[in-house]
């Protein structure tokens, strides 16, 4: 999308936190933080971000308001809207919708909170992030507050993080005991590609079985796998390690 900047263009970029997304003028973060508010928090407001609003677009004013609140630890309304207040991009009655939304957000129960957390990283690629957050969702105090079906979702984000981590022992008995829980087709498609990526075909074919599975849908879950990974087949005379074969695969799984 075009977004017109009447300010200062930098010759430096800003790196979003997380998704290394660049920016080059202030128009551009303002835009950027009103449509992924849901994966915005405290952390994004970096002292490296006031910095460069002071040496790259020549806003000290912004800059300086931004540095001395985040020293000291406003919440994440305020960051917010003075960074949006900072620039005419949104009008006001925009900016109170964004205020509403940061303000359900706010209002959310912790461990609501940390599952938007850990989901961000893991949006991110930041899978190493991510796994810890899910992990301290999954076997902490927080556990007793998730029905089985989103205990079961965080099974299944927990083992597409460790899917990207290359345990894929792991990973294959996280969308396992997530398809239990929760009984979406995804995690079920999951394990059991998995399976077939391990070379377990025959275990694919009982736990299809076991799961309720007609011959049928069974070879369409095998179809489907093999068309997703048809661009990363290995050649007869490819050099590549199995290794290195498994990093493509990682590139083709569909999460």
């Amino acid at each position: 999308m075009f977004i017109l900047a009447k300010g200062q263009m930098a010759e430096k970029p800003y790196e979003m936190p997380y998704t290394g997304k660049k920016v080059f003028s202030v128009e551009e973060l303002c835009y950027y933080i009103y449509n992924n508010i849901y994966s915005i928090n405290e952390d994004f407001f970096q002292p490296s971000l006031s910095v460069w609003m002071k040496e790259e677009l020549g806003l000290p004013e912004l800059a300086d308001k931004l540095e001395e609140m985040i020293k000291e630890e406003h919440g994440l309304k305020d960051l917010v809207v003075t960074t949006l207040c900072g620039c005419d991009y949104y009008q006001e009655k925009e900016i109170r919708k964004i205020i509403k939304v940061l303000d359900e957000i706010n209002n959310l129960p912790v461990f609501r909170k940390k599952k938007i957390k850990a989901d961000n990283y893991l949006r991110a690629g930041r899978y190493g992030k991510g796994l810890m957050e899910y992990r301290k969702l999954l076997h902490g105090s927080y556990a007793v507050n998730f029905t089985p079906e989103e205990y079961g979702d965080i099974l299944h984000n927990q083992g597409i993080a460790h899917f990207y981590t290359s345990s894929f022992a792991e990973a294959k008995e996280d969308f396992r005991e997530a398809y239990v829980r929760n009984n979406k087709k995804d995690s079920l498609d999951h394990y059991l590609w998995i399976l077939l990526m391990e070379g377990e075909d025959k275990k694919f074919e009982e736990e299809g079985i076991s799961f309720g599975l007609k011959p049928a849908e069974i070879q369409e879950v095998r179809l489907r796998y093999q068309e997703a990974l048809a661009d990363f087949r290995l050649s007869e005379n490819s050099t590549r390690t199995i290794e290195e074969y498994k990093e493509q695969l990682r590139a083709a799984f569909a999460c």
